[in-house]
């Protein structure tokens, strides 16, 4: 069993670690668009701004999540130079019960919020902002089964295959 959630767990990793940097490519679009139409054509587009905004949400969510996955969050990488295991999984386990608690914390307000936005819309951009909204619960329900299934199973810790150092020649 351990051994096919790991699996699905890295997929939806790639999944919105790929959502993410779509959305940065959106981002750094829209704000060469922007900068484009105000400069030289001296005609600004008017829902880049929020659209930039809303997807920078999205982005922090999605990849944040992802580092929680992955043990790459900053409070995880702390404890790489201290020399006794016991204090480094004492002080991982509290890590990352702190960050399923805040994951909760993210679900229970987030959702509400979200669905109370559900009727309102973005002034410029006329996008309803309930899709806005959904990072934070979203973010937080991915942050919370990451940070359960590395409680429960430490040592499914991914090395994903596609990291950054394997590209190296």
């Amino acid at each position: 069993m351990e051994g096919g959630v790991t699996s699905v767990l890295r997929w939806v990793v790639k999944v919105t670690e790929g959502a993410a940097a779509v959305l940065i490519g959106f981002i750094v679009c829209c704000n060469a668009a922007q900068i484009f139409c105000r400069y030289v054509l001296l005609d600004p587009i008017s829902w880049t701004d929020e659209a930039m905004r809303y997807a920078m949400v999205w982005v922090a969510f999605l990849a944040g999540s992802a580092l929680v996955f992955r043990q790459e969050h900053m409070a995880l990488n702390v404890f790489d130079t201290i020399k006794s295991k016991a204090v480094v999984w004492l002080l991982k386990t509290f890590v990352l019960v702190s960050i399923f608690g805040f994951a909760l914390l993210l679900i229970i307000y987030g959702w509400p919020l979200a669905i109370r936005n559900i009727k309102q819309f973005s002034p410029s951009s006329q996008v309803p902002l309930v899709w806005a909204y959904l990072a934070v619960p979203v973010g937080g329900v991915l942050m919370a089964v990451y940070a359960v299934w590395l409680l429960i199973f430490p040592k499914s810790a991914p090395v994903i295959e596609d990291d950054v150092e394997s590209f190296h020649p």
